[in-house]
């Protein structure tokens, strides 16, 4: 009576499973959907992964639907009840045993997990796992089911525990043969009754590292009998005494879970969210183990940003895995669900054997790293550097985009790219307002022979009138086969009192003597007192010596003395900021541009084309219509400095050597000037403007540069040539 009493019992739970089949069933297609819709950046698979080959096997590659994730295809391992799904790299793609890989992917287990309230069509079934392996045909690999449906408990990789037998070697040789699996067990099989001895339902009953509670992550080989314990029990008929009276005696098969991560409900995979993972193989070494560790939940799904995560990590023998020492694995993922189903999907970031890349960001804040959670003060001069790196892999990281997201209040105006072979581009403009907008900056491929990219970015924190906290930012790295991202740390910028003003906003100078430059420092909260202020300054970028004001002077009063030989000709950027040596306090920017007159050729250009006619008698020739000759004289310095034009000449000369009867002289007024090798004046600016003076715009036919022909010169068709030398001098004494 007993035993039929728990018939009844099962059969109704079974019942009750299979009514909630069809609802389950639909909500595995919206959490795919919703998947799709929300998931992550990651990569094309086609050219590395190839859905499993085997007769059972429901596995598909779709194309994600997040905007934010272009490119991003997805694998859907099962989308229903009763299936087993798996993906495989490609051969080119296998896992390499010999060397450090790292492998970094987005999982989604649907959203099926319950906290208390259990029903069937919210329950997930069941999982999937992470898998290596040297089967026989790689690409067809999958559990033994025999005649049977999929057994969820296998995740498409464990032993078939359907035999009610304590022969572990027989569960093993039903599992993925030659493999290492982490799998992420989102339903626990604790079944313990006999009656359920033969329904592969009795995994998660293990207690190797203690009881299984929840969803966990867990590692072991899944072709070996080791992995795998009998557990024989007696139900019924047993006395007071424990003595079996004619009970029923049978066998359930447990699994040892090794490196387990575990959560603390049913919402820790089932929630409906991306979860990330991070894989990384050490090989062995000497007389180390290979290990490979395991970091789950380790980015935010949502921003990417970086958080801690769970860790764990399993010596591995790679002999297990490769029998035959080809140093390879093929590797993918499978999965397989029962009678209840859930809607399993990976999306890869870093493949192993291809491409190992990473990224950082870092930040300083006048000079000094901001940590974490660190502060800044306001007008602080900042510097941002992201390091892009290629670490290892068989293909170079191909494409990549850095799309920044910059922390906020952070103006940048300075930027550049700089590679480990030495090659440095200058962020323009145009760059600038692409990062600042999140469009990002192509970077060049990455390899062994040029592994990093650092991209430098300066500029100043804002100037807040209150604390002003600035959360963390991630910036991705897109590259074709690779992709990675970068936290920069939050800070807060808290606000500064001080006030800089200068007296000038522009100043004109000659370029041969300093050029002071006063102002005053303020503070809104107290006195300032001189012997406390610094005034740091930057010309044109570069920094000048620190001014210490003189106690002296007036309080708050300041004179900058921006030497002669540090001004460019032209317009010269003076940025000054004043610093509280007590507090660190920092003040806002006073600009001044100093502007460095000079004297210079704007445009010296073109030609002068003569045709003579022979009269027999000397005689100037005008310049004919070709001629393009194009001076002109451009003096920006300040009123009262004068210039001269000076012009030296090569005899005309034709291509046999021929020299012309003539010359070329320079009319100007009624003075004739011949021209020879030795420079003389041709024009004298004295009137002391700061002007643009059009030298050749200015002569009529008769003036300027004219040849002065010769009364013997013969009649010829070769062209003569003269060179013609124009300088100019800065002053006339």
């Amino acid at each position: 009576m007993k035993r039929i009493g728990w018939l009844a019992v099962g059969v109704a739970a079974l019942l009750l499973g299979l009514s909630g089949t069809q609802t389950g069933y639909a909500s595995d297609q919206l959490d795919l959907t919703t998947g799709l819709k929300t998931v992550p950046q990651g990569l094309p698979l086609d050219k590395y992964f190839q859905a499993g080959s085997s007769n059972n096997n429901k596995a598909n590659v779709v194309a994600g639907q997040n905007a934010d994730s272009p490119n991003t295809q997805v694998v859907e391992l099962t989308t229903g009840g009763s299936q087993v799904g798996s993906i495989w790299s490609l051969p080119d793609f296998k896992f390499n045993l010999n060397e450090k890989q790292v492998a970094s992917m987005w999982l989604n287990f649907g959203s099926k997990g319950y906290d208390s309230s259990y029903a069937p069509q919210v329950v997930p079934g069941d999982g999937m796992a992470l898998v290596l392996q040297n089967a026989n045909n790689p690409m067809a690999a999958t559990p033994n089911f025999g005649t049977n449906s999929p057994y969820g408990e296998t995740l498409g990789v464990w032993g078939v525990a359907n035999l009610g037998t304590t022969d572990t070697s027989a569960v093993a040789g039903t599992a993925i043969q030659n493999s290492w699996a982490l799998e992420f067990d989102s339903y626990l099989n604790q079944a313990t009754e006999l009656a359920n001895a033969k329904s592969a339902a009795s995994f998660d009953a293990d207690t190797t590292g203690g009881k299984l509670t929840a969803p966990h992550l867990a590692a072991n080989y899944p072709g070996q009998a080791s992995t795998y314990t009998p557990v024989t029990k007696t139900e019924g008929g047993i006395d007071i005494f424990g003595h079996n009276v004619g009970g029923t005696t049978g066998t359930y098969i447990q699994m040892v879970h090794k490196g387990v991560i575990q959560g603390s409900n049913f919402k820790f995979l089932s929630d409906g969210a991306w979860h990330h993972l991070t894989l990384s193989y050490t090989p062995k070494s000497g007389s180390a183990s290979a290990k490979m560790t395991y970091t789950f939940n380790d980015k935010n799904p949502t921003t990417g940003a970086s958080q801690p995560g769970q860790t764990s990590s399993m010596d591995v023998d790679p002999s297990i895995i490769d029998p035959d020492n080809t140093g390879k694995a093929t590797w993918g993922f499978t999965g397989a669900t029962g009678i209840y189903s859930e809607a399993n999907m990976v999306a890869f970031e870093q493949i192993p054997n291809l491409v190992n890349a990473t990224a950082t960001a870092d930040l300083t804040a006048n000079g000094k790293s901001v940590s974490d959670g660190g502060t800044i003060k306001a007008n602080s001069p900042v510097a941002l550097t992201y390091n892009a790196s290629y670490n290892s892999g068989t293909a170079d990281w191909q494409g990549i985009q850095a799309e920044l997201k910059l922390p906020d209040h952070l103006t940048i105006t300075k930027g550049t790219v700089s590679y480990a072979n030495g090659d440095t581009t200058t962020l323009g403009a145009a760059d600038l307002a692409a990062i600042n907008q999140g469009n990002g900056v192509g970077l060049k491929d990455l390899s062994k022979a040029n592994s990093t990219a650092k991209i430098s970015l300066t500029g100043t924190a804002a100037s807040v009138t209150s604390s002003t906290a600035v959360p963390a930012t991630v910036s991705e790295f897109k590259g074709s086969n690779a992709i990675v991202q970068a936290t920069s740390p939050s800070f807060t910028i808290t606000p500064s009192t001080l006030h800089l003003a200068t007296d000038q906003t522009a100043i004109s100078a000659d370029g041969t003597t300093a050029v002071p430059v006063t102002g005053t420092v303020t503070d809104s909260a107290s006195a300032v007192t001189n012997s406390n202020l610094t005034i740091h300054g930057t010309l044109n970028d570069a920094k000048l010596d620190d001014t210490a004001l003189s106690s002296s002077d007036a309080a708050g009063k300041f004179s900058v003395s921006v030497p002669a030989d540090k001004l460019q000709p032209g317009a010269n950027v003076l940025d000054l900021t004043a610093e509280d040596k007590t507090t660190g306090a920092l003040s806002n920017i006073g600009e001044v541009i100093i502007t460095v007159g000079e004297l210079k050729f704007q445009s010296v250009s073109g030609t002068a084309q003569y045709q003579a006619q022979l009269t027999g008698t000397s005689h100037l020739v005008a310049r004919d219509s070709s001629s393009d000759l194009n001076i002109v004289i451009q003096d920006t310095r300040a009123s009262g400095n004068n210039w001269q034009l000076t012009a030296a000449a090569t005899p005309l000369t034709a291509a046999d050597g021929d020299q012309l009867a003539g010359r070329l002289v320079y009319v100007n007024g009624t003075a004739q000037t011949t021209l020879g090798a030795a420079a003389v004046p041709v024009m004298t600016h004295t009137d002391g403007a700061s002007t643009t003076t059009d030298v050749t715009g200015d002569w009529a036919a008769n003036q300027g540069l004219l040849l002065d022909l010769d009364g013997d010169a013969h009649q010829s068709t070769a062209t003569y040539s003269s060179q013609i030398t124009w300088a100019l001098i800065n002053s006339v004494g």
